[in-house]
């Protein structure tokens, strides 16, 4: 049905305009966001009624990829890239983030605009010597593709959240025998020694048959598939491209310096104080002529040696400024009357003007000082200009060129070409691609999911325009799919085997450690049973929690055990990440009464209050109305790729 309503489409122009129609009033009323979002619902998540935008979703869900890439080294395991994972991270975080935005807000915090500007003006990354610099500020943002509204709202919001959690750790405390405690436990050292059986010395040593390793993979077959992939051709427009096509000569360089001249130059500016004798716009003319002979008295009583200061105050009807003596400080063009500015950018520094008429009465001004125009030169921000320059015009060609993408590829859906000829975009073509791919287009799991979408990979239609990234978007078609499958048995052969010898080696490990707990308990001294039994074998050290020189591993599980009795030792086997077989001797608590007092103890003070407000943050999302968008945390999400925005 929907492939002969849209060849109905095609085949009648008057559909056409009617569906155009239709299609420009979502348009005009949601925006163009609606058409890239998908048509699902406009935000990740409601917490109290309060949308979380979708924009802050993504940007959180990307953030959560990053961090997991980096630490995998650049490629994020299968498993690990589950949007169940990534995705409910993502949303767990930003459900966090408004929770605690309006925690703030219904406790009465709240950050001032000179609070924040003072914040702001302590981040390192916008200064310039030292000192906060606007321009390199603006230019920050831009490269992070926020508006300066956008930061300084998400900036004001963690200052928020961050008052709310000093207010809470701030007041917490600890009475002073439980201080004593908390202090004695952290610093409690425990005597560890160690018996390691080497796992991989032992399954190097284990045979695997045919036979098993042939059965193995028949059992787990699922855990060695190739991940379902597809082969496709895009057209991708980015801003980034757009901005190297622009060539700038000297003069629209210098146009342009001269429109934003504000932005790095302030203007000549006078310093000027006046005596103002106010009367209507409309007065009669023996009003204007009163006022006119009061003016010249005053201007006689000046020249005479009395101050201008003085006079100001005592006859000037500008209380605003008489109480100053009249001064009107520093201003620029465009600020005062037109005959009082033309007056006094007419004046030298010391001049005494004669009577000036406005609209408010006759002004008698003096000029205080003349304050040259300062600034950066055309020169001197050249470059800086140049990239700005580029910037905006690529914007303006960026939303006219993804226009027409998106018209001639929707209108043409059958092939990329028109598209390619309408836009002048290159059509470009992938090797196969998966979930995991980490470069290219690939890296976009928004592209992938397109890709595999039952309109896309079976109807042979063009996807939609996809929004990968802030001024970079994405349209495609699949050439080639290939679906799951097992990888055959040659290929995955070493690594089955490998398996199989670690997982007997820990199973035949974790059996003679438990025999050799026996004997430990029995008496029998570690070292030589180490040594018969080729492991390794540790010496007995006193360890604390935070040892840097003990294994962290082994640490954690020490001070998890039960004190033994006095004169006693402990014994306990520990399966390792190495995948190793560790059996820990516990030799007591090496020292008991050895907290410290002073800076320590204020430490140890704090760490309730974390808790607490841990606890706190706990509650406040129990008892919030949180409205999930599930639909983002599918892997065939209708935002365009699993997960994502």
């Amino acid at each position: 049905m929907l492939l002969d309503l849209r060849d109905g489409i095609r085949n009648s122009k008057w559909l056409k305009y009617l569906l155009v129609t239709v299609i420009c009033i979502p348009f005009a009323l949601f925006g163009v966001n609606s058409y890239f979002n998908g048509g699902g619902p406009d935000y990740a998540a409601k917490v109290n009624g309060e949308k979380v935008s979708l924009n802050a979703f993504n940007n959180a869900y990307q953030n959560q990829r990053a961090q997991l890439a980096q630490a995998f080294g650049g490629r994020i395991p299968e498993g690990f890239n589950a949007v169940s994972i990534v995705g409910n991270q993502a949303m767990d975080s930003v459900v966090t983030r408004e929770v605690l935005r309006q925690a703030v807000i219904d406790n009465g915090l709240a950050v001032g605009d000179e609070d924040l500007a003072q914040r702001l003006f302590e981040i390192d990354a916008f200064n310039v010597d030292g000192r906060f610099d606007s321009d390199r500020y603006q230019m920050q943002l831009q490269s992070m593709g926020i508006s300066a509204a956008e930061f300084e709202a998400q900036f004001r919001d963690d200052l928020l959240a961050q008052q709310l959690r000093e207010s809470v750790v701030g007041t917490g405390f600890m009475l002073p025998d439980e201080n004593k405690a908390v202090n004695r436990l952290q610093n409690q050292k425990r005597n560890l020694a160690s018996i390691t059986l080497n796992v991989q010395e032992k399954a190097d040593a284990i045979e695997i048959s045919d036979e098993d390793v042939t059965a193995y993979y028949e059992d787990n077959k699922a855990s060695y598939n190739n991940p379902e992939k597809v082969k496709i051709e895009y057209i991708e427009l980015k801003i980034d491209d757009l901005k190297d096509g622009v060539d700038p000569s000297e003069s629209d360089l210098q146009a342009y310096y001269d429109q934003n001249k504000a932005r790095w130059v302030a203007p000549e500016k006078r310093d000027a104080s006046h005596i103002l004798l106010s009367m209507d716009s409309d007065a009669s003319d023996s009003t204007k002529e009163d006022k006119l002979a009061v003016a010249q008295g005053l201007i006689d009583r000046i020249n005479a040696g009395e101050a201008f200061e003085d006079i100001a105050k005592e006859m000037s009807d500008d209380t605003g400024s008489a109480e100053n003596g009249g001064s009107l400080g520093e201003f620029a063009t465009g600020v005062m009357v037109p005959p009082f500015e033309e007056a006094v950018f007419a004046m030298q520094v010391g001049d005494l003007s004669e009577p000036v008429l406005s609209d408010f009465g006759y002004h008698i001004i003096k000029l205080n000082n003349i304050i040259p125009e300062r600034g950066q030169t055309f020169e001197e921000v050249k470059a800086e200009l140049d990239d700005e320059y580029r910037i905006e015009k690529a914007e303006t060609s960026f939303f006219e060129v993804s226009e027409l993408l998106s018209n001639a590829s929707y209108e043409n859906d059958d092939s990329l070409l028109p598209a390619s000829d309408e836009t002048g975009l290159a059509i470009q073509t992938t090797d196969w691609i998966d979930r995991n791919t980490f470069d290219g287009v690939g890296q976009y799991p928004q592209v992938v999911a397109a890709a595999l979408t039952d309109d896309v990979l079976n109807n042979g239609i063009n996807s939609e325009v996809l929004e990968v990234a802030d001024n970079h978007v994405i349209v495609l078609r699949t050439l080639e799919h290939e679906v799951a499958k097992p990888k055959p048995l040659d290929e995955v052969r070493d690594t089955v085997v490998a398996t199989l010898q670690r997982e007997r080696a820990v199973d035949e490990l974790n059996t003679l450690a438990a025999e050799l707990t026996k004997s430990l308990e029995a008496a029998a001294d570690p070292a030589e049973l180490a040594a018969a039994n080729g492991a390794e074998h540790n010496e007995t050290v006193a360890v604390g929690r935070s040892d840097p020189a003990a294994d962290s591993e082994l640490v954690r599980a020490i001070f998890a055990m039960p004190k033994p009795a006095a004169g006693q030792n402990a014994y306990q086997t520990l399966n390792t990440s190495s995948g190793d077989v560790a059996i820990l001797i516990f030799g007591g608590v090496a020292e008991d009464d050895a907290a410290a007092e002073g800076d320590e103890v204020i430490a140890a003070t704090t760490a309730p209050a974390t808790s607490d407000f841990e606890n706190l943050v706990v509650t406040i999302e129990a008892s919030a109305d949180i409205e999930k968008n599930d639909a983002l945390l599918t892997e065939q999400s209708p935002m365009g790729y699993g997960g994502g925005y």
